[in-house]
């Protein structure tokens, strides 16, 4: 009996405690979900480069770095992209201003996925403008390249000159327009993809030419403000070309043109750049050198022999791969070298010069100062712009030389394996005479997680055994309050089982004996005679009291055993105690059941099967019916008990009711109340007597989550 009252209390628990949090945990994550995937979250964005953030940009190639609030791409790399946004981004516009800084061109991705290292190594749409045709172009990449047919710009497009650029997408029709700032006229391009990429992030994409971009503003596109490209007349037809936008469907794109040299005027042979070292420490001299851009700001330039510092006096506009001409006065210090009051001569553009790699202890013997290389180390400390890189016995430094540079150092986690790549340094103005050497990061590029920290690090280490001892406890405090709930369901039934006992059993057995003791006393008295008839009177009534008890016991029985009463059904029980009541009487006993029936809880179970039985029996003992109606109504919410009678009824007094045999209305009341639910009665005198008790119930949890089990251990469905 115990163990099938726990499984209703059980039944609660899974309810209150496990389907309720479940549920809105689950709510929660739905929530949390749709807007992480919501078309519009991140809308409308404008760039952070005024105060030097760039942590929500990813480079693919290029070297990127941001200063006076544009970002620049100084590398002519072939197809360098600078992705951010949410791939769920759908129908909208992105505008910014772009500058060229070489011969090739640049612009914008739109609806852009799956980017990697490479020319057309991504899914999206792309609009620059180009120097060679001086047209604005517009494609589709799907790592290849489709082009559709250019558009001429009425202005010339030309590396240094701002131009503003704009792409937009909504559903499958795809708008780009370009002008120069400043400038009225504009070119435009529209097209339609029949199979479109339906979303996708933004980003800046430079072909050799490099650039500079500013004022980067993506915003939602309504379909009123679509209509213009959306619902052209004559979108333009896709044209095919090679799939690979290093080659052009014209033949002057071929190769690049080179920037236009200025005319040099040699004062000497060009000198090595490793020879710049063994130049007189006294007297500055004169020299020329010639190699390839390996940073821009501050300038180095690399050849054969090694590399060298360029403090120059003019300006000219000069990407990472670039090669020039040097000259200027030579200032040695050491085995290092400076380039001073240097004139600056652009030569030709070239791919950017691969990274020598090398190793730690290699590059602290200063050979390698200001070359460009690549060396790998565990990431020992860091600081916003710095990182303590160890390799083997070597301590050596990284700098970030561009605020995305250090947003990339920020990202990294202590003992992580890391390859840099940057200018080697071995002079003491960035090394503080404290490492034997520093490399100068440009770009996020620069930088790559190899192998990341170790999970058993102090730190998680720490964490995970707080993080047992928390949920150790939080098992321990659910177990014993499981516990405290079971003991106190024990003792509530306890309780309830003394409270049965004293209203039926102990009643009745009062009264035995009270009848025994007056026949006792009659039969002692030898001075009186007995009277035989009121002895056999008192005997019957002993012995009326001694079958009531015994029903009354059958009846408790059967409550504690409510394996039965669920085998036949609540009506079914009913009917079968309202027959033994009603004997060979001429009552007529109707039943019915409406609505679907289903498995209730046990304790709902016995609380409606003691009032239909203490409802029939005062039907029965008080009423003296002709007719007894026993109904149930199942609904999804709630359970309905009807026991009506046709009989002599009685006057209702809620407040001063007193109970019928042992129990009566108060106690029905009671009882229905300890399920929350509510006891109605209609009597009348000479109008019969209607008891209904409601019971509310959870919608089907029952069926499911039911905890029943019989003597044997087989599970109740």
């Amino acid at each position: 009996m115990i163990a099938r009252k726990d499984s209703s209390l059980r039944e609660t628990f899974w309810k209150a405690h496990v389907l309720i949090p479940v549920g809105a945990v689950l709510v929660v994550l739905g929530a949390v979900l749709f807007y992480l995937r919501s078309p519009w979250r991140g809308l409308p964005y404008q760039d952070s480069f005024a105060v030097g953030k760039t942590k929500e940009w990813t480079a693919y190639a290029g070297n990127w770095s941001v200063a006076e609030g544009v970002v620049k791409n100084d590398s002519n790399d072939r197809g360098a992209k600078f992705i951010t946004g949410s791939s769920y981004w759908k129908n909208y516009s992105v505008a910014a201003d772009v500058q060229l800084l070489g011969a090739g061109d640049a612009g914008l991705l739109i609806r852009a996925n799956d980017a990697e290292r490479g020319v057309d190594s991504y899914n999206g749409y792309y609009a620059g403008l180009r120097t060679t045709d001086g047209a604005l172009v517009l494609g589709r990449a799907e790592h290849g390249w489709i082009e559709y047919p250019p558009v001429k710009m009425p202005v010339e497009v030309v590396p240094g000159k701002w131009y503003h650029l704009t792409l937009s997408a909504f559903g499958c029709s795809i708008h780009a327009s370009a002008n120069a700032v400043g400038a009225n006229n504009q070119a435009t391009v529209t097209a339609r993809d029949p199979h479109c990429f339906p979303s996708g992030k933004v980003g800046l994409r430079s072909m050799v030419a490099g650039g500079v971009w500013r004022d980067i503003r993506v915003e939602r596109l309504s379909r009123e403000d679509a209509a213009s490209f959306a619902s052209a007349s004559s979108p333009s037809k896709m044209a095919v070309y090679p799939t690979n936008q290093g080659t052009l469907p014209f033949s002057s794109a071929t190769q690049p043109s080179a920037p236009a040299a200025e005319t040099l005027r040699l004062t000497g042979p060009v000198q090595p750049i490793q020879s710049l070292r063994l130049f007189s420490t006294t007297h500055p001299a004169r020299a020329i050198v010639r190699g390839s851009v390996i940073l821009t700001e501050p300038l180095y330039i690399q050849d054969s022999s090694g590399g060298v510092q360029v403090d120059i006096t003019n300006k000219p506009s000069l990407r990472v791969g670039d090669e020039v001409e040097v000259e200027g006065d030579v200032y040695p210090h050491g085995l290092i070298a400076t380039v001073r009051n240097a004139t600056v001569h652009p030569l030709s553009g070239l791919a950017p010069r691969a990274p020598l790699s090398v190793t730690a202890d290699q590059a602290a013997t200063g050979v390698y100062h200001a070359m460009l290389i690549e060396v790998e180390g565990t990431l020992y400390d860091k600081s916003p712009s710095a990182l303590e890189v160890r390799d083997g016995q070597q301590i050596f430094r990284a700098l970030a030389n561009s605020a995305s540079a250090a947003a990339a150092f920020d990202k990294l986690e202590k003992n992580s394996v890391i390859r840099l790549r940057g200018v080697c340094l071995a002079d003491a103005d960035h090394t503080q005479n404290t490492v034997p050497f520093a490399l100068l990061i440009n770009s996020p590029e620069d930088v790559k997680v190899l192998v990341g920290p170790p999970w058993w690090s102090t730190e998680h280490l720490i964490v995970l055994a707080i993080t047992m001892l928390v949920l150790g406890f939080a098992v321990h405090l659910l177990y014993s309050r499981a516990e405290e709930w079971r003991l106190r369901a024990v003792i509530d039934e306890r309780e309830r089982l003394a409270h049965e006992i004293h209203d039926t059993l102990a009643q009745s057995f009062a009264g035995i004996g009270f009848q025994l003791r007056a026949i006792r006393n009659r039969v002692s008295k030898s001075s009186i005679p007995v009277d035989h008839t009121i002895l056999l009177e008192e005997l019957n009534r002993a012995s009326e009291l001694v079958r009531h008890s015994h029903d009354e016991a059958r009846r408790s029985i059967t409550t504690l055993r409510p394996d039965a009463t669920e085998a036949g059904g609540l009506i079914a029980a009913l009917e079968q105690i309202a027959r033994q009541m009603v004997g060979r009487a001429p009552v007529t006993i109707e039943t019915s059941v409406e609505g679907e029936v289903r498995s209730i809880p046990l304790r709902v179970l016995d609380c409606l099967f003691r009032i239909g039985q203490e409802s029939i029996a005062n039907a029965v003992q008080h009423g003296h019916p002709g007719k007894l109606r026993i109904r149930a109504a199942y609904s999804p919410s709630a359970i309905t008990l009807m026991i009506q009678d046709d009989g002599s009824g009685f006057v209702f007094e809620p407040e001063t009711q007193p109970n019928i045999d042992g129990f009566g209305l108060v106690g029905m009341r009671r009882r229905v109340e300890s399920v929350q639910g509510m006891l109605e009665i209609e009597t009348a005198l000479g109008q019969g007597t209607c008891v209904v008790a409601k019971v509310p119930l959870s919608p089907n949890g029952y069926r499911f989550w039911r905890l029943a089990y019989d003597g044997e251990g087989n599970h109740v469905s």
